[in-house]
């Protein structure tokens, strides 16, 4: 299974539209947003991705209930940080920030633990957890990237836009 993760797109519609074409071309199923979407107006664009929609709130996220409003247009789920869920037998771990990424790693409950917030990239593995900060979407602060992870084999790829 093919996941997208995106991080602080922070309002940058034309990043936003570009990391969902890239996607939905790698024929992505779901798509992971970590945060600071910013506006109910940016937050219409994930409408175009192909698959399920799963985001939490970042702290920029101010207009909660018009980012859930729009969300349930289109099926999507926004939620508060931490996240967990289980999506194709493996589990997850979701926030917007890296709240005790090494603790949630030692217990070794999850095989994914995604946060966003620092808009920088991080990348470790920590036995057979895998963390990741796609980095920034935005592009406001450092170049605009994204993840898109194969489950199947764990292989993480970044991609620029």
């Amino acid at each position: 299974m093919k996941i997208s993760i995106i991080s602080d797109s922070h309002d940058n519609i034309d990043n936003l539209k570009k990391a969902i074409e890239i996607s939905n071309n790698e024929k992505c199923e779901y798509l992971i947003h970590l945060g600071d979407i910013v506006s109910p107006f940016s937050a219409k664009i994930l409408k175009e991705f192909n698959g399920l929609v799963k985001a939490v709130f970042g702290n920029n996220d101010g207009e909660v209930l018009g980012l859930k409003q729009i969300f349930n247009t289109f099926g999507g789920e926004i939620e508060n940080s931490p996240c967990k869920f289980e999506l194709g037998g493996k589990k997850f771990v979701i926030m917007h920030e890296p709240y005790f990424l090494e603790e949630l790693a030692e217990s070794q409950e999850f095989d994914y633990i995604f946060y966003g917030h620092l808009h920088k990239t991080d990348y470790k593995n920590i036995k057979r957890t895998y963390i990741l900060n796609p980095g920034e979407l935005g592009g406001w602060i450092d170049k605009p990237t994204f993840y898109i992870l194969e489950t199947k084999s764990n292989d993480f790829k970044e991609y620029k836009v």
